[in-house]
């Protein structure tokens, strides 16, 4: 690891050590060999945590995909772990096995003082002045391809918001104006591969396996990158990457190619993919409560003019509460994973060091004592004279908490705004008759039909 990003010496023997299995003093169960509860948690993901809830408790003992760790339901046990004031929760080893044998090196997976120089790094993309330039590159994007919505035979909006949020991460993280056929359709296959990687239970590269075609899609990814990194060294440009090509460190030196790519891939994954999940709900729902969509429109109508600008969104008031609600009934990510580095106590039991915990912030925002009638869609929950969210500081968390909370979180809410906007001005919009979908809960949420939708073109 080079200088420009300095690693602070720390005691990192925990990353050496096997996972602790010796879990038998807590009450829970495994499910199947090997494959444990991960069958029924894809498909069924809040009744397998609200049978161990109900019949174990806040903490239980749980097998996922090979791995057997704690399922840690609760508020007070989530502030404990996110706040971490003993530096005992570790992110790295958390996804050893999951998230990081596709993104090992990322902002997400570094733990506490590798952690905060690769914070820093990305703080500037997304401050204010950088976030301002972002929305009159994205307005542009965003109506071309939200226009092209009109001609497609039997709409269906995952695949139409997918590409065109990945069009979107093409012009702000990597100042590409417009990915020619050939080109998107590969990039957007390989992010698909790589993200049903994460899902691949047997992890090894076995040709036409889906973990090997994940593995392949981010090759392809880095490859990808690692061409423009070329290009953008000694040119100027508003876009994340080529900021990131040409910023040094203090001894002058650029940052390291791969270092750059590490942070990219893991990036462009996490800003479009966790976006998409939200907004399919935000428009599956709208379309199932149309009193909110009118909401919407009417907000929208007030503002008279065909895009946002930056100064605009502040007041998008309807469109952040449906944007909360939303990601309280479906936060894109639905479970995170930690690793205890020493033995510890949560929910009363004793914690053995390097035990997995799988974290549920999905179930919290359904808790009855911190959410009024939880299983409904009410946005109004979120207004301040109701603000349920306040009701505990961990009862509400997609963003996550703590010093991992999501860099982009202000990002993600400002495109779904921008997006809305354009989106609900353009078009009424409408599910089929009783539509009650299926859900798919990993790696990310969303109907599994990708919602049909029925588009009437406005005005």
């Amino acid at each position: 690891m080079s200088s420009a990003i300095k690693k602070t010496t720390i005691d990192k023997s925990y990353m050496n050590e096997e996972d602790n299995h010796d879990l038998k003093h807590i009450p829970g169960e495994y499910g199947l060999p090997f494959f444990g509860k991960a069958v029924p948690i894809m498909k069924d993901l809040h009744n397998v945590i609200d049978h161990h809830y109900k019949t174990y408790g806040e903490v239980s003992r749980i097998r996922m995909g090979g791995q057997d760790g704690l399922l840690i339901v609760g508020a007070d046990n989530y502030r404990e772990i996110y706040i971490d004031k003993t530096k005992n929760f570790s992110a790295r080893m958390g996804y050893d096995k999951t998230l990081a044998t596709m993104y090992p090196d990322t902002i997400l997976l570094s733990d506490f003082d590798d952690h905060r120089p690769l914070r820093r790094m990305f703080q500037s993309a997304f401050k204010n002045d950088a976030m301002r330039t972002y929305v009159e590159m994205m307005n542009p994007v965003l109506e071309k391809n939200i226009k092209q919505f009109a001609g497609m035979d039997k709409f269906v909006f995952f695949p139409a918001v997918k590409k065109t949020l990945l069009d979107v991460a093409s012009k702000v993280f990597l100042g590409i104006d417009d990915l020619d056929g050939d080109e998107a359709s590969r990039l957007i296959k390989s992010f698909i591969d790589s993200t049903d990687g994460l899902l691949a239970l047997v992890r090894k590269e076995i040709p036409g396996g889906k973990y090997k075609r994940g593995k392949d899609g981010i090759r392809y990814q880095r490859d990808f990158f690692r061409k423009l990194i070329e290009q953008r060294r000694g040119t100027e440009g508003t876009d994340t990457l080529t900021y990131l090509s040409n910023e040094r460190d203090d001894e002058g030196n650029y940052f390291p190619v791969d270092e750059i790519i590490d942070q990219m891939v893991f990036l462009l994954f996490a800003a479009h993919d966790t976006t998409t999940s939200a907004l399919c709900h935000m428009v599956y729902y709208t379309a199932k409560h149309p009193e909110w969509q009118q909401r919407l429109r009417e907000e929208i109508e007030g503002f008279n003019k065909p895009a946002l600008n930056y100064d605009d969104l502040d007041e998008c008031v309807i469109s952040e509460l449906v944007f909360y609600e939303s990601l309280r009934l479906h936060p894109s990510v639905p479970m995170m994973q930690r690793r205890t580095i020493r033995e510890c106590e949560l929910g009363g039991y004793r914690i053995p060091a390097n035990t997995i915990l799988f974290i549920a912030p999905t179930y919290n925002h359904r808790l009855p004592e911190f959410w009024t009638d939880p299983d409904k869609f009410d946005p109004e929950r979120f207004a301040p004279h109701r603000a349920e969210q306040k009701n505990h500081s961990f009862c509400y968390m997609p963003f996550g908490g703590g010093a991992h909370k999501c860099i982009g979180m202000h990002f993600a809410i400002m495109v779904s705004k921008l997006f809305m906007h354009q989106f609900v001005s353009a078009y009424d919009y409408a599910t089929p008759e009783n539509y009650d979908p299926k859900m798919d809960y990993m790696p990310l949420p969303k109907p599994h039909d990708g919602i049909p939708l029925t588009l009437k073109k406005r005005g």
